[in-house]
């Protein structure tokens, strides 16, 4: 009797190992993308994307989807940085999204070479929201981001900031500010000559900042200055203003460069 018992109940337990798989319960019904913090909106990876690439590997069983496949797929989307994918029973999927959040834009040779998160990772992705440009080669992103957030926080009593900055591959240190002056600061002491930069500049700089062109402060005790070329003299100016339907003949202002110790 009891090896009739046995095998009635091995039988029970194979009809439900074959039947279950191929019940209309465990179909998938639904796949459920959301973001990493729970709520349905991704910010700019498209959902619509994300159901597209994993649809071919979660349709069918509930014990028979391709989670791993499903995952790299979605991964493979723009935007996405991580995909976890869940089974939910009877008959649900669940994506959660995480996604990239640039930054900074990574420049090489003067062209978008892509976008930057705050580890230093590079993703590529259309973008078309402010974002400070970071020039230099990718092993160094990580140590530009902290320089930056550094230099930045000096920078914050003049209310000014960086639009992009450089680090040469003879690590030398310059950067164009949001004032239109390209600031200079070479390889050594970069935060003391920042804050030898940000203590001159209220008196000796601010009142001609629009005729800047840069600030070199790779001197011990000083900085150098240089204009911007074809600068009207003021005498012209002042007539321009006065005159403003009479043409002026044109004046080639010398390009000037003063030294402040």
């Amino acid at each position: 009797m009891k090896i009739v018992f046995y095998l009635i109940l091995l039988l029970i337990l194979l009809t439900g190992i074959f039947w279950l798989p191929r019940s209309s319960y465990f179909q998938i019904g639904a796949i459920n993308i959301v973001a990493e913090n729970g709520g349905d909106q991704l910010k700019h990876a498209s959902k619509r994307r994300v159901f597209e690439s994993v649809r071919p590997y979660l349709t069918g069983s509930f014990f028979h989807v391709n989670v791993h496949d499903a995952q790299r797929a979605a991964e493979s989307v723009n935007w996405v940085k991580h995909a976890r994918v869940d089974r939910i029973p009877p008959s649900v999927i669940k994506i959660t999204v995480e996604e990239y959040a640039p930054v900074a834009r990574w420049v090489r040779e003067g062209y978008q070479a892509g976008l930057i998160t705050a580890e230093g990772q590079i993703f590529q992705a259309a973008y078309n929201e402010e974002l400070p440009e970071f020039d230099g080669d990718v092993t160094e992103l990580p140590m530009m981001l902290e320089q930056y957030r550094l230099l930045n926080e000096q920078l914050k009593p003049l209310r000014l900031k960086i639009l992009r900055l450089q680090y040469s591959s003879r690590a030398a240190w310059s950067m164009m500010l949001d004032n239109g002056i390209e600031l200079r600061l070479g390889t050594q002491n970069t935060h003391t000559r920042m804050a030898r930069f940000v203590e001159y500049y209220p008196s000796k700089l601010a009142w001609q900042a629009n005729n800047v062109d840069y600030v070199d402060m790779r001197y011990p005790d000083a900085f150098a200055v240089r204009l911007r070329e074809n600068l009207p003299e003021p005498e012209e100016a002042e007539q321009k203003q006065t005159q403003p339907q009479e043409k002026q003949p044109e004046k080639s202002a010398k390009s000037k460069k003063t030294t402040k110790k």
